[in-house]
């Protein structure tokens, strides 16, 4: 474990305040442990039919006066497996599945808001305790700026769960600031079941 995290701080990671991701990536390093869901795939898109930086502003302030929605949106779709608490699935005549894969799609303010949204959307049904659950923070910071566009980027959001008040943050670093963005989310989730949910129960072998 410590090796493993001397690598990652030297790519950018700071372990500083994100317990959960800490806690996390000690169960994955322990024999046995099953998560209690997978991300098998995903997609993030943007639309918007008003590239003008000045004018979009005062437009979207119009159009969502008077349709309740902006001139840019972003989508999300997301496919996880997870268990298969369906009742139907164990009162028919066939052996139920210890999983099952669920597919969403949701619309956001941005990318990474509507990936939160697919991804609870997508666990919700078996995992109803995540629907207490909210982001509080969201923060990218920068590691190589001389690199541009190509920079790596470390992403950390903040989590609270709405009926304790207990909170955690989770750490995510990539080029890409929508897979960080999706990691740092994904452990948030989980994170919520392991400490709060009897849920971890899938092994690698139903993968």
């Amino acid at each position: 474990i410590l090796n493993r995290v001397k690598h990652l701080e030297s790519i950018g990671y700071t372990f500083e305040g994100a317990d959960a991701s800490v806690h996390l990536m000690i169960l994955h390093s322990t024999r046995g442990y099953c998560p209690p869901f997978r991300i098998l795939d995903y997609s993030a898109q943007v639309y918007d039919n008003n590239m003008d930086s000045a004018s979009r502003v005062l437009e979207k302030g119009k159009l969502e006066h008077a349709n309740g929605m902006g001139s840019s949106t972003a989508r999300a779709t997301i496919k996880v497996r997870t268990l298969n608490l369906d009742d139907e699935a164990y009162t028919s005549g066939d052996a139920p599945l210890a999983f099952i894969d669920r597919l969403e799609v949701s619309d956001g303010n941005g990318p990474v808001d509507a990936l939160s949204s697919a991804l609870k959307r997508a666990l919700s049904p078996p995992h109803p305790f995540l629907n207490t659950i909210e982001l509080t923070d969201y923060k990218v910071r920068i590691l190589d700026p001389e690199k541009a566009t190509g920079a790596t980027t470390r992403v950390m959001i903040d989590f609270e769960d709405t009926t304790t008040g207990e909170s955690w943050t989770t750490v995510s670093v990539d080029r890409n600031v929508i897979s960080a963005s999706l990691n740092a989310l994904v452990d948030g989730f989980e994170y919520a079941l392991v400490q709060h949910s009897d849920s971890c129960v899938l092994c690698d072998d139903a993968y």
